[in-house]
């Protein structure tokens, strides 16, 4: 069975990666680590973890290096030839390494998920397909999605997809399809990274995967939303790490399509929603005086 080097990235999220921990710990299996950088977190919590915790392999950052850097850190200390990347926020069901370990020798040059849970039970959705006209993020990505909605609950039935792209929360890799990709692109500092990934993995001909009948829960945002600076900074994050993917993986006429698509509808949004929400207004203050985007 393939040696499992579990790789969390937190930042002040103690009481969610505690359960995270404990729900590693219970799985009864051997032959695994657990990894966890801590993107300086800088308060009195730090120690007591590492006490409480000792057994889990520590990285400090002297910064917050954002996400893509510090799991790029916690692979480089990994000792096994696979890893999972796990959020902080997340808590694995019973028997889900067991489980994934068998998929792995199975599909080994993929990148593998599973499905996921959010603190009420209810089935998310940590796929998707790339930016396309349909597809981009904003408002008209959200009416297609509610149009989609029932054949996305159908996708739940079926053991196994092969979405284009899976979420960083929950990300299996081989060592050395991860090297060979060249690891997280430390252009993203948070989001979009995993799409990223997944983009240059299905380029070279690799598979990316869904695996239904395996769970955990996981309780978004717990480590972005501690409060409004934190959340406004995640959230303007998402709008820059949006647009170097679209730099970086388009060109020509959808290159500049899609960039315009992407940030009219954030503007759409946060007018539509300032009247009710300070951090909308916060964010639409800050893309038009603010906000530097590459010329189209």
């Amino acid at each position: 069975m393939p040696e499992l080097s579990i790789i969390i990235v937190n930042y002040k999220s103690w009481s969610v990666l505690e359960k995270c921990i404990e729900s590693i710990s219970s799985q009864n299996i051997s032959n695994n680590e657990i990894i966890i950088v801590d993107n300086n977190s800088d308060d009195s919590l730090v120690k007591e973890y590492k006490i409480k915790y000792n057994k889990c392999k520590w990285i400090i950052n002297d910064k917050n290096l954002g996400f893509s850097k510090a799991c790029n850190i916690g692979a480089k200390a990994a000792k096994y030839e696979h890893f999972v990347f796990l959020n902080p926020d997340t808590e694995l069901g019973t028997n889900c390494l067991i489980q994934l370990k068998s998929h792995i020798i199975n599909h080994s040059d993929s990148i593998i998920s599973i499905s996921q849970l959010d603190s009420y039970g209810n089935k998310t959705f940590p796929y998707g397909k790339f930016f396309s006209i349909k597809t981009f993020n904003g408002i008209i990505r959200f009416l297609f999605r509610f149009l989609k909605f029932e054949s996305r609950l159908r996708d739940h039935k079926k053991p196994l997809l092969k979405p284009d792209w899976v979420s960083g929360s929950f990300f299996s890799i081989d060592k050395k399809n991860f090297n060979k990709l060249g690891g997280w692109d430390e252009d993203y500092w948070m989001y979009y990274e995993d799409m990223d990934l997944c983009k240059r993995a299905k380029n070279i001909g690799m598979e990316i995967i869904l695996i239904n009948s395996i769970s955990c829960t996981h309780h978004h945002g717990k480590s972005s939303r501690i409060n409004l600076k934190i959340t406004f900074k995640t959230k303007t994050q998402l709008l820059k790490s949006g647009i170097i993917f679209i730099d970086k993986h388009y060109d020509g006429f959808s290159k500049k399509i899609l960039k315009f698509l992407f940030i009219s509808s954030r503007v759409i949004e946060y007018v539509l929603l300032s009247p009710f929400s300070k951090l909308k207004r916060l964010l639409l203050y800050n893309l038009i005086f603010n906000f530097r985007v590459k010329e189209f």
